[in-house]
């Protein structure tokens, strides 16, 4: 899987971290389902899902991608789709 630009966000108080502040933009990828971008502050992230996704499959199967601005977030995955919930 080709990895688009953007910070990975590689650790669990990372994540937290983001999500706290709820600054920027989060860009989930998936190997079965579509790239979807997320509004920082999107109430559908779960930890357990990033822990998954992130730390115990080391991102083999996608990735949670953080970016400061929606337009880079959308120009760095052109394919993307909105969350349905935050609709990013």
């Amino acid at each position: 899987m080709k990895v688009p630009p953007g910070k990975q966000i590689q650790t669990l108080e990372e994540f937290k971290s983001i999500i706290s502040k709820g600054d920027g933009f989060i860009v989930i990828t998936d190997i079965p389902n579509p790239t979807r971008i997320h509004y920082a502050t999107c109430h559908h992230f779960r930890e357990d899902w990033f822990f998954e996704k992130m730390v115990e499959n080391e991102g083999k199967y996608g990735l949670y991608l953080w970016y400061p601005s929606k337009i880079e977030a959308q120009n760095a995955n052109p394919d993307r789709e909105n969350c349905k919930f935050c609709n990013a």
